[in-house]
């Protein structure tokens, strides 16, 4: 990690345009999908339904009533980080000292102060695909240049090491990693973890293992964070946030733990952009991570989510001739196959939009193996999935081609 480091010294030399670091998003779409009118069906937010917890906001008022609404230090108050050290402990088998964990405004700062911290104009970021939009945003903002690595959708979008292994070159320096995953929901497995883990350390590079979704899982599925594994604390940096799983989205709380180096010049680097998170929402954050409301506010979140997965998977079967999935095992998306119907997922997601009023996310924003697919969200009412999904196979079937 040292030799990534390095990058830092020249970052505020690179000089670069946003114009050079142009990301290719089709902004009519992407507003489309998100600023939707208030008599669209709404299957694309991406964040919970449930209110933040009542215990949660009393915290808050608690901190507002007592004056705490000055600066805080640029990695967050102490007792914050100590109560993600104790978390990353207890749910994650991982030891961090308070140190070795920086606050921030969300898990999408974190992630760009890494990339700016790690990668130098030009080297290289894998990003599976497909995978979150924000990430090829992020490292191009950043300078470097984002690298897609299909997963392998028959084999239920499993990451391959030797997939990974053929997209190296002299210019690799990270890759990010989502578990579960948006958009598919796929968790990945220990064995995924192992061979992802053998390449990094085979070929040098440090891993950005992006959390956000580790309390939404359904079935048996386990989430493992990959710096437990032996040999990978070093080489990871552990990115999560509150918004998803403890519905504290407009809070803008996350977090990353890594080593003391790393930290520092996170740090550093806070401090001279966003200077440090919001005092009030910290205190809260506290609340969340450590009240033992919060692990029956969590499950009965899951327990929603889990329903209207089920809904979710019968619909797709119902209208199996124009749509397929392969089920969620986290998360709280359906990544939709639509090419049943004889139409693009972007098609799809226009076309249903002026048609049949809902919205739905196109596939190609999450990558290039997204031509034929639409992401749905089911973090929103049972009536909403039901209506939306029931509308959705009656376009296709009408529009089949």
């Amino acid at each position: 990690m040292e030799k990534s480091l390095e990058g830092q010294k020249t970052a505020r030399k690179k000089g670069i345009s946003l114009s050079e670091r142009a990301v290719n998003i089709d902004d009519d779409v992407f507003k489309l999908a998100l600023g939707l009118p208030k008599d669209v069906i709404p299957l694309t937010a991406g964040e919970p339904d449930f209110p933040t917890a009542d215990f949660v906001n009393l915290a808050a008022k608690k901190a507002m009533d007592s004056n705490f609404t000055h600066y805080t230090a640029s990695n967050g108050i102490l007792p914050l980080r100590e109560a993600i050290s104790k978390k990353l402990k207890e749910d994650n088998n991982l030891s961090y000292d308070p140190d070795e964990i920086v606050v921030s405004p969300g898990s999408s700062p974190s992630i760009f102060l890494l990339l700016f911290a790690l990668a130098d104009r030009g080297d290289e970021v894998l990003v599976p695909d497909p995978a979150w939009f924000h990430y090829p945003i992020l490292t191009s903002l950043a300078g470097g240049r984002a690298i897609r690595v299909p997963q392998r959708r028959e084999e239920g979008f499993r990451l391959a090491p030797e997939d990974i292994e053929r997209k190296i070159t002299d210019r690799t320096r990270l890759m990010i990693v989502n578990s579960p995953s948006n958009p598919t929901g796929h968790v990945l497995s220990k064995e995924e973890l192992e061979g992802i883990a053998g390449v990094a350390e085979r070929k040098n590079l440090i891993i950005i293992s992006d959390e956000i979704y580790e309390k939404i899982l359904y079935g048996n599925h386990k989430h493992i964070s990959i710096a437990s594994l032996s040999g990978m604390r070093d080489r990871t940096v552990t990115v999560n946030g509150l918004s998803k799983g403890y519905a504290m989205m407009g809070w803008r709380i996350g977090f990353a733990a890594s080593n003391a180096e790393l930290s520092g010049k996170m740090r550093s680097l806070l401090g001279y952009t966003v200077v440090c998170p919001g005092s009030v929402a910290q205190y809260a954050a506290i609340e969340a991570l450590t009240s033992q409301k919060s692990r029956e506010y969590v499950k009965n979140m899951v327990a929603t989510w889990t329903r209207r997965r089920i809904m979710v998977l019968k619909f797709v079967e119902e209208f199996h001739d124009v749509m397929s999935i392969a089920p969620p095992e986290g998360a709280f998306y359906g990544w939709i196959n639509v090419s049943g119907s004889g139409m693009t997922g972007k098609d799809v997601s226009a076309n249903l939009l002026k048609e049949y009023k809902v919205g739905v996310m196109p596939g190609y924003l999450f990558g290039d193996s997204g031509k034929d697919y639409i992401r749905i969200s089911y973090a929103t009412s049972d009536e909403v999935v039901e209506e939306g999904m029931k509308r959705l196979g009656k376009f296709l079937r009408e529009h089949k081609k």
